[in-house]
C-alpha cells in the first residue's frame, strides 16, 4: 500500500505541473511566429544600415586625414619689395624716375622628401629694371612659374611646366639678389620658359638637360624681325674644393647661343661670386650683325658686418660689333659698377640704397634725344621675404 500511495502522489504532481503550461496540447500561435520573423528582418536591416554608416564615417575620416596631410605638406613662400628708381639719360620723352613695386611673388609648393611627385607654382610680377633700362611700371600680374616634378628614383628628377632658367648668377626676382638693379651681364640671361627638364645627381654633382618650346615673354630675344622657335640647355653644377660652381649652355635655335660659368665662395663674412658669359650669334644671323660674339664678366663682393652688408658688383663686357647687349655699334666695350649698402632687420626683411654707373659709347639718350655715353642709376628699396 505504501508503494501504491507514493506512485499516486508522484503521478498527481507530474499531472499538475503539465497543466500549468498554457500551450501544452495547443497548436502554435501563427501570428506570434510571424511577428518574430518580422522583428528579425528589421533587426538585420538595422545592423546592415549601421555597418554602412560606420564604413561611410571611416571613409570620411580617411579622406579628411589625407586632405589634412596634403595641406600640412604645402609650403608658402615669396616676397615683396618696392621703392624709388632714378636713371639718368632715360631716352627721348621718357621719365627718368618712378616709384615701383619692384617684386611681388607668392609661391606655393609641395615637394616632401621621400615622395615621388611634387609641384611648385608662383603668382606675381617683377618690375626691376636692368642698368640698360629706364624704370617702368609692370602691372601684369600672372603665373610666373609652375611645374610638376617626378622622382622615379632617388637620383633622377623630371620637371615639366613653366620653368625658371638654370643659367646665370643673378635671380629674376631681385629681392633674392644682393643688388637692387639687375646688372648689365644679367640683362641678357634667359627668363622663364615652357618645357621640360631632367636632373641627374651623382656624387654631389647635378647634371641637367632641358628643352623649351615657348617663352613666358614671347618677345624675349626677338630681333631683326625674328624670334627663336625653341631652345634647349645643358648644365653641370656642384661643389669642388670648397667652391660652388655651375657651368651652363643655353641655345636659342636659329638665333644665338650662351655658354657661361658661375663660381661662388664664402670666406668668413665675405661672399664672393664670379660670372662669365660668352654669347655667339647663329650662322643665320651673320648678315644682320657685324660681329658674331661677345664675352663679359661680373665680379660680386659682399662683406657683411652684423646687420649691415655692402655688396659691390663690377662688370666688363667686350661686345665688339655684335650688339648683343645694346644696339649701339659704337659700344664695343661696356663697363659698370654698382654699390648697394643694405641694412638687414632680419634674414627676411631689409632696407637698402643703390648707386650704379654704366659706360657704353652712344648707348643712351637724354630726354631731348641727345646721344650719351653713360648712365647713373640711383635706387632705394624696402623688401620683405616670407
Amino acid at each position: 500500500m505504501e508503494k501504491v500511495f507514493v506512485f499516486l502522489v508522484s503521478l498527481f504532481l507530474v499531472f499538475s505541473l503539465v497543466c500549468m503550461l498554457p500551450s501544452f496540447g495547443q497548436p502554435v500561435n501563427q501570428s506570434s511566429e510571424t511577428d518574430i520573423k518580422s522583428e528579425m528582418k528589421f533587426l538585420k536591416k538595422d545592423v546592415k544600415d549601421l555597418k554602412e554608416r560606420l564604413a561611410e564615417e571611416e571613409n570620411k575620416t580617411r579622406n579628411n586625414n589625407a586632405l589634412s596631410s596634403g595641406i600640412s605638406d604645402l609650403e608658402v613662400s615669396g616676397g615683396i619689395s618696392g621703392g624709388y628708381f632714378y636713371a639718368s639719360n632715360p631716352g627721348k620723352e621718357t621719365s627718368d624716375n618712378k616709384f615701383l613695386l619692384s617684386n611681388f611673388l607668392v609661391e606655393i609648393s609641395s615637394e616632401k622628401k621621400g615622395r615621388p611627385l611634387g609641384f611648385v607654382a608662383a603668382f606675381g610680377e617683377t618690375s626691376t629694371p636692368s642698368l640698360f633700362d629706364a624704370p617702368e611700371i609692370n602691372s601684369n600680374y600672372d603665373i610666373e612659374y609652375a611645374s610638376l616634378s617626378l622622382k622615379p628614383v632617388s637620383d633622377l628628377t623630371l620637371k615639366a611646366g613653366l620653368l625658371m632658367p638654370a643659367a646665370g648668377y643673378e635671380d629674376t626676382y631681385t629681392f633674392n639678389n644682393r643688388n637692387i638693379v639687375t646688372g648689365a651681364l644679367a640683362s641678357q640671361q634667359p627668363y622663364n620658359a615652357y618645357g621640360a627638364r631632367v636632373i641627374y645627381s651623382v656624387s654631389g654633382i647635378d647634371l641637367l638637360a632641358g628643352y623649351y618650346k615657348s617663352r613666358l615673354d614671347d618677345q624675349e630675344y626677338c630681333t631683326a624681325g625674328k624670334c627663336p622657335d625653341d631652345s634647349w640647355e645643358l648644365g653641370l653644377g656642384g661643389t669642388a674644393s670648397g667652391l660652388d660652381f655651375h657651368v651652363f649652355n643655353y641655345h636659342l635655335n636659329g638665333m644665338r647661343n650662351l655658354t657661361g660659368v658661375v663660381i661662388e665662395h664664402t670666406i668668413k663674412n665675405i661672399h664672393l661670386a664670379f660670372n662669365v658669359d660668352y654669347w655667339k650669334w647663329n650662322s643665320s644671323m651673320r648678315n644682320t650683325y657685324g660681329g658674331r660674339s661677345s664675352i663679359g664678366a661680373a665680379f660680386y663682393l659682399s662683406p657683411r658686418f652684423g646687420k649691415i652688408s655692402v655688396p659691390l658688383r663690377i662688370e666688363y663686357i667686350d661686345q665688339g660689333r655684335s650688339r648683343i647687349y645694346t644696339e649701339s655699334t659704337a659700344a664695343k666695350h661696356i663697363y659698370a659698377a654698382t654699390l648697394t649698402p643694405t641694412y638687414n632687420f632680419s634674414e627676411h626683411a631689409y632696407a637698402r640704397v643703390g648707386g650704379a654707373y654704366i659706360s657704353a659709347d652712344r648707348a643712351f639718350q637724354d630726354k631731348s634725344g641727345n646721344v650719351k655715353d653713360g648712365r647713373i642709376y640711383l635706387s632705394a628699396e624696402l623688401g620683405l621675404l616670407f
